[in-house]
């Protein structure tokens, strides 16, 4: 076992392939160094702009990227900086000139330090003019992009380039007291962080004292960062006496299937692994072993995690903090999404599994990893991920739906009757090399388990190779689920074999360690459907996934409208979609690295910009009431598109009194005839009565429900659990009970004002007024 410094080094000579690699790319950034430096050089020297600057690095990387500035650390900052910071700072563009100016390998510490103040100072200056987030580029980047741009500007005085990797490899070394201490204040999570110019003199020095240490690192170009990446690449954790290496299970062997779209080869065709070059230059395996290793759900390593969790709110908003719950829940055991409709239950249960449990590609897997903060924005695979088997919930659902049983066979015009495998069973047979017809393999099966290839839950046009399969039940509570699961309860309890049904019998079939049910359940039906047991509760743990609230509002208005103008955008030749943005005459939506969506109007007088804000004013007033996630968003704005752009809406009175009121009532409306006649008295009050004369008509719903208390406290929480945009109780749960036991009952003007948007006129809608007054009536009767 590895446990000195000089022992990590010869391991790392001794890794050729590595080196190799490092050499060929080497090479090639060298070939590309004196383009980079004529074009910053032409950049400080005024006779270029920014947005000049950035066309010619990105003409010049398109062949020759391996410096790690296509990540989103660098390129994707930069055109932050050209797109948002000179919007009403003339200067910004200029001050970033004056950084590069001077800037070499031996005056980068006082640069970085500038520019990190800059940053900051500039951050607030955005915020406070109301850019997003993903708009404003990370202090934290000041040493990344300093230190790249004085490789290039100065070459022959090379200094350490601030790469992600690079600073985790000197955190584990760090860590491990291989090398001498860095102060507390540069330690971050895994990585070290370097803001001014005293801590990057410090790396400086460390740097020294490692390749005093091992004058050997020293044989090769770029030495120090091909040593801290190979460093952060192979080892999890590092202390002073143990260095613990990550298990490799990529020499494991194959398997069968047991599902229709999941392809499994006979077990002797992946004997070897060999690689051969495809026409992208890239390497494509010729065969590869899937059988890996049986063991626990593992958990997925920060930084790498942290940014999974960012791919999965590119595809749904969630909080980061519910996401983790997930997940935490997941590396315990079995789990239960619950929640009202439409706020993405399904899709995290289907994605979670392949994008939280991905690994980083690594250069021999013929992804290239040249940018070191890859993390950020390279290739995953998914050899380490689970795929997913989805089937909804029937209320005709029994144990031989889950386990096993008896089914009827035609052949020829003659029944028989065999056993057949029910979707748990069929699950877990896909985790297994062994057929499944083998019962004699079950009980004696040797603690291996086989790889499967399916297609992706993310793009059903990629067939990629998994590491088990989890089965997802929709809509669970909707079939009996206690008599389904049967003999699986206590499977579910801790037991490791399932018992099956076979012919002549029954049999135990393992239970892979890490495998995982994941279920689904509407928490509105709660009450009509299926009750589940308290011994079935006990083996799931319960997430309940809500609908975004007004502190979201941004956020959740950028994915629908990337999403709803991406469903759309084969309608129309005026809409461009993209995996990371969406363009449609003056507005555009950009997906942001930390999986938010950045939306961009062009003109401030856009009759479909105050149609959408228009829109959502009445669909938040409609939240008070009833639940509604964002997918019912998404509808309701694609619908509002699909008329508007095929019949060439441009005025606001066609968007709002046309297609938003057509929307309302062809999406939303149907969901509102649970709500109680109080409820939807109120959304007409709301819908029909001017702003100002609002407040009074409330007061007047308010004392029409004194005589009943229980309908007044439902009306009052419904307002109680509406948060602001800076994430408080518009009404307070004390002002609840504070109201409910006056004489005669009132919220104020400002509270109702807040709640009900009072301080915009609502435009007429019709058709909707009239579908809520139908159900007004009907629950009347």
């Amino acid at each position: 076992m590895v446990t000195t410094l000089s022992e990590i080094v010869a391991a790392y000579l001794a890794d050729h392939k590595y080196l190799e690699h490092r050499e060929q790319r080497t090479r090639t950034r060298n070939a590309s160094l004196p383009e980079l430096q004529a074009a910053v050089q032409s950049f400080v020297q005024a006779k270029i702009s920014l947005k000049t600057l950035l066309a010619q690095i990105n003409s010049i990387l398109h062949n020759h990227e391996y410096w790690g500035a296509n990540g989103s650390g660098f390129m994707m900052q930069l055109n932050k900086f050209s797109k948002y910071y000179n919007e009403t700072n003339n200067n910004a563009e200029i001050h970033f000139r004056n950084s590069l100016k001077g800037l070499t390998g031996a005056t980068l510490g006082p640069h970085i330090e500038a520019f990190y103040n800059f940053l900051l100072q500039e951050r607030e200056r955005l915020r406070r003019e109301g850019k997003s987030s993903g708009m404003i580029i990370p202090p934290s980047h000041s040493a990344f992009i300093m230190s790249l741009f004085a490789r290039w500007l100065d070459p022959t005085n090379p200094t350490c380039i601030y790469y992600e990797t690079q600073r985790k490899g000197i955190y584990t070394l760090v860590q491990a007291r291989l090398v001498s201490p860095l102060p507390p204040s540069m330690l971050s999570a895994n990585t070290i962080e370097v803001k001014k110019a005293d801590e990057h003199r410090k790396v400086v020095a460390l740097l020294d004292e490692l390749s005093q240490k091992a004058p050997q690192l020293k044989q090769f170009e770029y030495w120090d960062e091909a040593f801290l990446l190979w460093v952060a690449g192979q080892f999890k954790t590092l202390t002073s006496d143990t260095v613990i290496k990550d298990p490799d299970n990529s020499d494991l062997l194959s398997g069968k299937t047991g599902q229709p779209g999941v392809v499994k080869d006979p077990p002797e065709l992946y004997t070897t692994l060999e690689h051969q070059t495809n026409t992208a230059g890239s390497a494509a395996p010729t065969a590869e072993t899937l059988l890996i290793e049986h063991m626990p759900l593992k958990p997925t390593p920060e930084p790498l995690l942290t940014h999974l969790i960012q791919e999965v709110q590119k595809h749904i908003l969630i909080d980061e903090a519910l996401v983790r719950r997930i997940y935490h829940a997941l590396l315990a055991g079995h789990v239960i999404l619950t929640g009202p409709p439409g706020t993405g239950k399904t899709e995290l249960a289907r994605i979670i599994p392949e994008l939280l449990w991905q690994s980083q590609a690594s250069p021999d897997e013929g992804v290239s990893t040249a940018d070191p903060d890859a993390t950020a924005s390279a290739a995953y695979v998914t050899e380490t991920a689970y795929t997913t088997r989805l089937v909804t919930a029937t209320d005709d659902w029994s144990a031989r739906t889950l386990i096993s049983g008896i089914a009827p066979r035609s052949q020829n015009g003659t029944i028989s009757y065999s056993i057949q495998y029910g979707h748990l069973t069929s699950t877990i047979l896909d985790n297994w090399s062994f057929q499944g017809e083998r019962f004699e393999e079950w009980s004696t099966l040797s603690p291996l388990r086989a790889r499967l290839k399916a297609h992706s839950g993310l793009d059903r046009n990629r067939i990629a190779t998994f590491r088990g399969q989890w089965l997802v039940i929709d809509e669970f509570n909707r079939a009996p689920i206690d008599l389904a699961l049967g003999d699986a309860l206590t499977a579910l309890g801790g037991n490791d074999v399932l018992r099956v049904a076979i012919e002549n019998g029954s049999a135990e079939l393992p239970i892979p360690k890490d495998f995982r049910i994941i279920g689904t359940l509407n928490s509105f039906d709660r009450s009509y459907l299926n009750q589940i047991s308290e011994a079935l509760k006990r083996r799931f743990s319960f997430v309940e996934i809500l609908p975004p609230t007004r502190a979201q509002r941004k956020a959740e208005q950028g994915i629908v409208l990337y999403k709803a103008l991406t469903k759309v955008a084969h309608l129309s030749d005026s809409i461009e979609a993209s995996a990371e943005s969406v363009n449609w005459n003056n507005l555009a939506v950009s997906a942001e690295p930390d999986g938010s969506y950045s939306i961009v109007w062009d003109e401030e007088q856009n009759a479909f910009r105050s149609a959408f804000e228009a829109a959502w004013r009445v669909f938040e007033v409609i939240r008070i009431y009833r639940q509604l996630g964002t997918a019912q968003a998404i509808s309701l704005v694609r619908h509002m598109l699909i008329a508007g752009v095929l019949q060439g809406y441009s005025t606001r009175e066609q968007w709002i009194g046309q297609a938003l009121d057509a929307a309302l009532c062809d999406t939303i409306a149907d969901q509102l005839q649970v709500l109680l006649p109080d409820e939807i008295e109120a959304l007409l009050l709301y819908l029909t009565t001017p702003a100002d004369n609002f407040p009074a008509a409330y007061g007047k719903l308010l004392d029409g429900l004194n005589s009943m208390p229980q309908r007044l406290y439902g009306q009052l929480l419904s307002l109680a659990g509406i948060y602001d945009e800076a994430g408080q109780q518009v009404l307070t749960d004390a002002r609840v009970e504070q109201i409910s036991n006056q004489d005669r009952p009132e919220v104020t003007a400002t509270i109702l004002a807040e709640l009900f948007h009072l301080q915009y006129e609502t435009d007429p809608l019709p058709q909707f007024t009239r579908r809520l007054r139908s159900f007004k009536a009907e629950r009347g009767l």
